[in-house]
């Protein structure tokens, strides 16, 4: 019975024990610290705008060896070691409860290490590529490309491309990125949700997605709007063309003689009586007298001597 306890204990102790992280190397102390030296480890805060937490630190012993033993999130999160002056030695990485973190001794604090964490291996050569460009480039084009290409081919892991792509948006230019690639992003934003990562972590980039699609929504309308003006405008000044058109035609119509009063026109010149014109063009006399009215009327004449006046100058 008692071996049996102890069985059960041991087993619980072991696995408290491998629950437990273990972060451990060495750094050169600081000549310039009088005090004990010690290193915290903090996690950092998912909002950019919140600061980090410090949740443990431990003392240098004279060789420059530190150990942190503490227990951690079982999900991968970031966190920072630093010491007292973290200014110019700190070192972020990504770790889980699952991992263990190593530091060989090297001259710059935190620059050689082991970590069991696959994420923060990819994450790390991220970082890598990341500060080359920042040396190399200084087109925006150029580095967007380079960056997007670089996420999109060589990147594996999802927490990490958002990673990338958080980069972009610390850097002010994830939303001239988005207008040029929408699709690429949206595609990308489908995969975090269907995804295991926290909302919260993405939501920066759901957010400028949906400013973009405003904006080309905005685009759209103002673009139609004056579409709809201009053709509007268009349909005005050929519904003017047609109704002046037509009112030119009519009153050319209204004013042009028929080929009977051009017959009875010419005859009036030639000199001839109503009578005249009714037998020479076999119509009635007061049909003759109809046509003539018609006549004055459309050339604007009172009587025939002022249509043969007319004529004859």
């Amino acid at each position: 019975m008692n071996r049996m306890l102890l069985f059960i204990l041991l087993i619980v102790l072991s696995s408290k024990l491998s629950a437990q992280t273990n972060i451990s190397g060495y750094i050169v102390p600081s000549d310039s610290l009088t005090d004990k030296q010690l290193i915290f480890l903090s996690i950092e805060s998912i909002n950019p705008s919140e600061e980090s937490t410090i949740i443990t630190s431990s003392q240098l012993d004279t060789n420059g060896f530190f150990n942190i033993n503490q227990e951690l999130s079982e999900e991968e999160k970031i966190y920072t070691l630093f010491t007292n002056n973290h200014k110019d030695t700190s070192k972020s990485f990504i770790l889980s409860n699952n991992d263990s973190l190593f530091f060989q001794k090297s001259d710059t604090p935190f620059s050689t290490f082991t970590n069991t964490n696959p994420t923060d291996k990819e994450w790390q050569q991220l970082k890598k590529f990341i500060k080359k460009q920042d040396t190399i480039t200084d087109n925006q084009t150029i580095y967007l490309n380079e960056i997007r290409n670089y996420t999109k081919d060589s990147l594996k892991i999802l927490a990490i491309k958002l990673l990338s792509i958080k980069e972009l948006k610390n850097k002010n230019l994830l939303r001239k990125d988005i207008s040029v690639n929408p699709e690429y992003y949206s595609n990308l934003l489908e995969e975090l949700k269907l995804s295991e990562i926290n909302s919260i972590e993405y939501i920066f980039l759901e957010n400028e997605l949906a400013s973009h699609h405003l904006k080309s929504i905005e685009n759209k309308y103002a673009t139609s709007k004056l579409f709809n003006f201009i053709l509007g405008f268009l349909v005005f000044i050929l519904m003017t063309y047609l109704f002046l058109f037509k009112i030119t035609k009519t009153k050319k119509r209204k004013y042009e003689l028929s080929k009977q009063e051009l017959n009875i026109k010419n005859l009036i010149l030639e000199g001839k009586s109503n009578k005249d014109i009714a037998e020479n063009l076999f119509i009635s006399l007061s049909t003759v007298k109809t046509h003539i009215t018609n006549i004055y009327n459309k050339l604007n004449v009172s009587n025939r001597a002022e249509l043969i006046s007319k004529f004859k100058n």
